[in-house]
Formats: C-alpha cells, structure tokens, sequence
C-alpha cells in the first residue's frame, strides 16, 4: 500500500494519475479482494499499455480493509486526506461501502462500487457510483424469474439483518406480492451475534416438516448462504432454491470446495440452484470474450464475476478520469470527475462494457438487467431463460402480440424480452479436404442442442457453408426431459474459409463453422457454448481428443493446434424500415446471436521444406559453386552460365510455387525467400564481372580481394538470412 503523508494540495502536470482500490486484500474474503485488484489492474495496464491518459499512466494504490468497518473508515481517511488519488473502486460488502462512503462524501472524492448492492450506498450520496445492479432491482427481478419462469406458486424468505440482505429480501418481497407470489415464512439471522448453526438447524427442520415447502429465497452473504445450502441438503430436501448476487459468486462456490462430498461429485450441494449474477461467461458479449483470454493469459485461470465487474469499474472511472479537466488542485479535480461520471445519465452516452452498457439513474445506480445462472454439475452456467432489455420498445411491431405470445415480460413501468438459451455442443471427427487454393475444407461434426421451449431447427443457417446445410434431415438423437429439449445431429459438408498466405508457407489458418437462427434476433434466442456437455472439465481440450482420434502424423501437410468453441453476437446496424426505429437515440442495429467453431492449424514447414524446397537448395548452392571456377579466359562463361542458370532456376521454382496459391495480391514470406536467392545469385555474378574486369586491368590483388569476398559472404548471408526467417516465423 503506498500511502503519501503530506495533504494533497496540488498535482504536479507530470504526475502519474492514481485510482485507489480498498477490499478485502486479507482474511477470509481475500480471494475477492484480489479478485477486485485484479479486474482493476488488467484495465488500467491496457490503458498503459496504449499510451494512458494524455500522455500520463495512472497508477492502482491497493488498501486493504479486512472487509472490516473500523478498518474501512480509517483506509478511507487514508485516501481522502493523505494521497493524491483521483477516484476510489470499492469497497467490498454493502456494509462496509456505507463505512467508506460517509468519508467519500465529507471530503468529496467520487467512488465506484462493483460489488455493494445495497440501495443505501449511493442514496443521498453523490459521490458513490454503483455499476451492478443494487438489491432493489436483484429482488423485483428474482420475484418475477420465481414466478414466471420457474413457476413457483409459495416461496419463504431467509435474510441477513445487514444493509445487503435486508434490502434484498424487502424488494423481493414487495415484488414477490405484486406477481401474485405466496409468502409462506421469513426468518431473519445476525451472524455477528447469533448462533447462526443453532439457527440454520431450525430453519431446516421448520422446511422438513413442511408436506408443501413451496420455494426459498436466500438473502445471505456467501458464507452463510453455503452453510445453509449445506444443511438443507444434508436433510436431503427437495425444492427450488433461488437467491441473489451472493449466492451467484465464485465465492460461494468455493465454501464447498473442501467437502468430501463435492470432492467425489462435484455440485452435490449446488446443482438446481438459481441466483442473479452480473457476469456469466458463457452468454457474454465478444469484449468479455476477449477480456477472458486477456485474464486468462495473465493470471493462468478464468476470471470470476468480480474481476468482470471491478473491469467495468476501472473502464468507466477512467472514462471519467479521461473526459474530466484534472486541475493541479486535487480537489478540484476530484470534483471534475464525479461530474463526469454524473454524465453517463442516458442509454445513448453509456458506456459499453463486458457486463452491459453502463449509465446511471438519479441516485448513482446502474440501470440493466443481470444473468440468471443455475448450477450444474458443479458449474454456474446461464440459467434456460434470461430477461433481456428492450432498449427501444418503439422497434417492436406489435408489443401486444408479444406480451400474449410471452415473449414479452412486464417489469414494473417497463418491458423484458423474454430470451430463449440454446446450450450448443459440438465434437469434430474430422476436417479434410483443405484447399487452400479454392479456400475451402470439409468438415464432419457431432451438433447437439438444449433448450427450454420450441426451437425451429430448419431456421438455423450455416453462415460459410458451400451449400444448403440447414437441419432438415432427422437427428441422430432427441429426448425430451423435464421440459428440456434436446437434438443431436451428425452434418458433413464443405465449408469457405479466407485464408490468409502472409506467412506461406509457414502460415497458421483458422477454419470457421459459423451458424446462426435465421429468424430470431438476440433477444429471443442466445446461443451458449455447452461447456459441460463438451467435457471441457475434464482435463482434455476438443483439440486433444480430435488429435487422438485422427492420430496425426509428423509428416502431415496440417498440423493441428486448437479447437475454439464460443457464442458471440453479430449485429446489422439498420432500421429495416421500422418506422419506430427511424428516430431511435440509441443504436439501430439488429444483433443476432451466433456460434463459431474455429480449428486453427499451422502448416507442415518441416514437411513443405522437405518436398518443395531442396531443389532451391540446390540452387543456392550451385550459385556458391560459380564462384569457384575461374573466370579468366574460356571459364568465364561457363561460370557466368552457372549464375544464369541458377538465377531463371530460381525464378521458375518461385512461379511453379505461386501457382499453388490463389490469385492474391500481396508478397508472401516465400516471396521473400525467393528475393533473398536472387540477391544472392546476383551477387555472384556482380562479383564475377567485377573480377573479370580486375583481371583484364591488371588488378589481381583487387580481383582476389572480391573472390575471397564473395566465397565469404554468401555463407554469411545464407546463415544470417536462415536467422531472419527462423526469428520471424
């Protein structure tokens, strides 16, 4: 923790620019305090990494407060009084962000939340910014995914009496009531004085002798929520359980990770479970896609809920920092940048991160909806159904349609689409057939779906096929389980690819199967990567086990290297004539959601080397040997023969090469090979005129000067030009 000791009074221009990030860095929420620290850092490092902010790279002070009150005033009055901080991301619990916000506001220095969801955080505070949805909007939503989605006639309550978890259940409650959703019981815990296994007990044995439980909502923190998960299944009690962001954390997850039980089969206690969430992977946008490579890279795991949104919190704190007039007073300055985060008031001005788009209400909130995940098999996946946001409910032709149909949900004053998750799976058997020259390859694949709801399959277009591969024909398998539909197909077809020569030959390819629902748009339907169903936990990736079944040889013309498997969304920025898109503020474009299967393989140099270049080996060294015949008298055109020789050699082994590509219109890397052997070649003849020309001047000194010259260079420029390629490619 770096701490200045002086009073910020002022800012030097060359200053780096400090954002301050204050969480648990310690105790028993430290993996979520470094989670935060290092959703925060991989922002601000891409920032640096493209020049910062004006020429100025900001700095992250990390400050720990135990995710403990005390320590949380005091780290608070360390960075309003003794630094030069800008903006403050933090603090951890709901709780604990009240602590800090009071001193926030008494010395006017703007703070974003990314993990504080109580509603009492940023209310009458305006120097607290909020971009996950607080608990209000986490109760109305879970209420009315309870009641229309799962279809849950009773539920009871389970709460914390701390800011977070009273003020999730009272919304969830008030909205539960509005739906028409039975409250059966609530019961309330303090775990800072209660007894709260004492407490659990009761709770469990109350729900055991109940013949109908109806549901249960948990509004609890994740270390109690998985203690009462833990005792309720014990029991071996049967019903939906549904609770909110704390139960839809990593760390949550991670409070059963010990247990002997979930060690032999993982999402013992776990699976069936709902709960909201501000970030799954798998129904992502491409920046988040992205962002997890960029995480994974770095760290060496998958990044969690919290590293997603303290990213988003760094994003729009230095949006902020970027658009605001930082002042050599640092107050001033501070000033400057929570009027610019006030500005993200409107849809049109949001900012669009990997969670959503990010603007706030009156109060500092984010406004959006959040993913509903459910667990299985020990994997907090996107639940069947999500709520997505209508962003111009003008753009809907006939909204009445819509909401009889159920496609269209009422919430509150405003409208959700009602969207259809498809878990998409793919196994490849086999890809043959690369033609690099007409662009195209054959590909022989397993295709499966899961579903919740009526699919069209015969809708499904595939996006690069050379021909009409819509699911017409019968599938290899479809079962019905539960209200989950489910197909399996097997598909052979051919496919085009743009390849790219750049390297030839020492190029890399991706070869792409990409699909998507020709009818409906992203908001009725999603396609997600069927982590899963794929086995992607299993230790081997779908590149390992195509490898294993094709059993690849070295001698190969492709080599394989990866298998990617992801959902992205594809947009279309039109109106399509829709009258009520034509004065639409926000963005007009049609998005659609699309699945993408990408195999990425590297061409056999080793191989290509073996079978098509020794004959300019063989040039090379011919154009070396010229240089060893004596070129006075006859000999002289023999070796200037040899050079020619060599020199249209080479230029009809470059030709015969290029015809194996299509008809491209830049320089390859063999090009460049095929120019480094023509100066090569030349060379010997330039040397050979020149020593010719000394001989007949009578300058023999000169003349053995330029053979010793030319019989050393060309090995000189061969070894370093083999040096070139082999850095290069």
């Amino acid at each position: 923790m770096l701490i200045f000791g002086v009073e910020p009074l002022c800012m030097a221009a060359s200053d780096t620019l400090q954002i301050a990030v204050v969480g648990p860095l310690s105790g028993k929420d430290q993996q979520a305090g470094q989670a935060m620290l290092n959703g925060v850092k991989l922002y601000v490092d891409e920032i640096n990494g493209s020049g910062g902010i004006s020429g100025r790279r900001l700095e992250v002070i990390a400050y720990d407060d135990q995710n403990n009150k005390e320590m949380a005033r005091k780290r608070a009055l360390e960075i309003a009084k003794d630094s030069n901080t800008l903006i403050v991301i933090g603090h951890y619990y709901s709780s604990i962000s009240l602590e800090g916000g009071r001193i926030y506001k008494e010395y006017g220095i703007p703070a974003v939340t990314a993990s504080a969801t109580a509603p009492e955080v940023t209310e009458e505070n305006d120097w607290y910014f909020r971009v996950v949805p607080d608990t209000h909007l986490q109760g109305k939503f879970s209420a009315l995914y309870m009641k229309n989605i799962l279809e849950q006639e009773a539920v009871n309550i389970v709460f914390e009496q701390d800011a977070y978890g009273t003020a999730l259940q009272r919304s969830f409650k008030l909205a539960a009531l509005d739906t028409g959703l039975r409250i059966k019981k609530i019961w309330s815990i303090n775990s800072e004085i209660d007894d709260v296994d004492r407490k659990f007990d009761v709770i469990t044995h109350e729900l055991q002798r109940d013949p109908k439980p109806g549901a249960l909502f948990v509004a609890l923190q994740d270390h109690e929520a998985a203690k009462l998960v833990r005792s309720i299944r014990d029991t071996g009690i049967d019903f939906t359980i549904m609770g909110g962001d704390a139960i839809g954390s990593k760390s949550f997850l991670r409070q059963f990770a010990k247990i002997p039980s979930e060690k032999r089969g993982p999402g013992h206690y776990t699976d069936g479970i709902y709960a909201a969430t501000f970030f799954i992977s798998d129904i992502s946008n491409r920046r988040a896609r992205q962002f997890n490579r960029a995480f994974t890279r770095r760290f060496g795991k998958e990044p969690d809920d919290m590293v997603a949104t303290h990213y988003d919190a760094a994003a729009i704190a230095i949006n902020a920092i970027r658009k605001a007039k930082i002042e050599i007073d640092v107050g001033q300055s501070r000033k400057n940048i929570r009027n610019q985060l006030g500005s993200f008031r409107y849809i049109e001005t949001a900012h669009k991160g990997i969670t959503g788009r990010i603007f706030f209400d009156e109060h500092g909130n984010v406004v959006k909806p959040f993913p509903i995940g459910v667990y299985s098999h020990g994997r907090f996946i996107s639940a069947p159904i999500q709520f997505g946001p209508i962003v111009n409910l003008e753009a809907i032709v006939d909204l009445r349609q819509e909401l009889e149909e159920g496609n269209v949900i009422p919430f509150g004053d405003r409208f959700v689409y009602r969207t259809m998750v498809i878990y998409t799976g793919i196994d490849i058997n086999k890809i043959s057939n690369i033609d690099p020259r007409n662009e195209s390859f054959t590909a022989d694949f397993y295709l499966w779906f899961r579903h919740q709801g009526y699919l069209d399959y015969s809708k499904i277009e595939f996006l690069n096929a050379l021909e009409d591969l819509r699911l017409k024909d019968e599938p290899i398998m479809e079962m019905t389980d539960q209200n989950i539909a489910y197909r399996a197909y097997r598909i052979k077809g051919d496919f085009k690819e743009a390849f790219n020569f750049h390297d030839y030959p020492f190029d890399s390819q991706t070869l792409s199967i990409r699909f998507r629902h020709k009818k409906f748009n992203s908001e009725r339907l999603v396609f997600v990567t069927d982590d899963i169903g794929m086995q992607r936990y299993s230790g081997r990736t779908p590149a390992e086990r195509l490898k294993q079944y094709l059993g690849l040889s070295e001698e190969a013309p492709w080599q394989l290297q990866d298998i990617l498997v992801f959902a992205d969304i594809g947009a279309a920025d039109s109106t399509l004539g829709n009258p009520g898109m034509f004065h639409a503020k926000a963005d007009t474009a049609i998005t659609y959601s699309r699945f993408n299967v990408v195999t990425e393989i590297e061409r056999n140099a080793k191989s290509y080397v073996l079978k098509n270049l020794i004959s300019l080996f063989i040039v090379i060294l011919l154009g070396y040997i010229m240089l060893f015949v004596p070129p006075e008298g006859p000999p002289f055109v023999a070796r200037m023969s040899l050079g020619v020789i060599a020199l249209l050699t080479a230029v009809f082994l470059r030709l015969e090469a290029a015809g194996q590509l299509p008809n491209i219109g830049y320089l390859v890397a063999l090009d460049y090979m095929y120019f480094a052997v023509y100066v090569l070649i030349l060379s010997g003849i330039v040397i050979t005129v020149a020593k010719h020309r000394a001989l007949r001047k009578g300058k023999n000194l000169l003349a053995k000067r330029l053979d010793y010259f030319g019989r050393l260079f060309q090995p000189v420029y061969i070894v370093t030009g083999i040096g070139i390629f082999a850095y290069l490619y």
